[in-house]
């Protein structure tokens, strides 16, 4: 029996076509890795760990690659599972003209011998101890527009303006007292005469009497009429 279960396990690990291998057994078309993965379920499992697919999505990314070779000689990136089953990356030189699985631009994939993939696949994997980063949109609160609106005001109306005559104010000038005249009389010509006297500045021009004046010499003037007038009717 135990014979029996070695042989099993021995004939599982010659099966593979590389010690390191992601499929069991040994493809040449892109039909028959397809169906490998749909067979077997450590294949399978090994891709949707690898790409961070589900099983139909793994399905569908191996039915669009095609058989292919390297154009260019380089060195490469290649994931391996080794026994465990832990998935590790190691760095290799590829000839020219290697066989592979490449997309349909002819990008290489996945190499065709053991169907370790070259990339991670079109999907971004999200590392089990990372947490996804989501982008949250923040929408700015609206702001209330102001609507201006025209306030009616009552204004009092302006009394419009009415001309002022002008006010001229003039000097108060003191007029001098007139003199009493006594009841026997007295002699005015020396009064009247004296209202008419100029005095000469020597300018040519003469002073002009005062209205005062003027009208004490009109006042001499009338009472020497009447004195002459009463020694006449005597």
């Amino acid at each position: 029996m135990i014979l029996m279960i070695i042989g099993v396990i021995s004939a599982s690990v010659l099966a593979r076509p590389d010690r390191n291998a992601f499929i069991n057994r040994t493809v040449n078309t892109t039909a028959e890795l397809v169906a490998e993965a749909k067979r077997d379920r450590s294949v399978m499992d090994r891709y949707m760990r690898h790409y961070g697919m589900t099983r139909s999505e793994v399905i569908a990314y191996l039915s669009t690659l095609k058989p292919s070779t390297i154009k260019e000689e380089g060195v490469y990136a290649i994931y391996s599972v080794p026994e465990g089953g832990k998935i590790k990356l190691h760095m290799e030189r590829l000839k020219k003209g290697h066989k592979v699985f490449a997309t349909q631009d002819g990008d290489p994939q996945i190499i065709l011998k053991c169907g370790n993939p070259l990339t991670l696949g079109p999907k971004q994997v999200v590392a089990l101890n990372q947490t996804p980063v989501t982008t949250t949109e923040v929408v700015a609160d609206e702001t209330p527009i102001e609507i201006m609106t025209e306030i009616e005001t009552e204004v009092e109306p302006v009394l419009a303006l009415q001309p002022v005559e002008p006010t001229y104010e003039f000097p108060v000038v003191e007029a001098n007292p007139i003199p009493i005249i006594p009841a026997g009389g007295f002699n005015l010509l020396p009064l009247a005469l004296g209202g008419l006297a100029f005095i000469d500045t020597g300018g040519g021009s003469s002073v002009v009497p005062e209205p005062m004046t003027m009208a004490v010499f009109g006042a001499g003037v009338a009472l020497l009429g009447l004195r002459k007038r009463r020694r006449a009717s005597k």
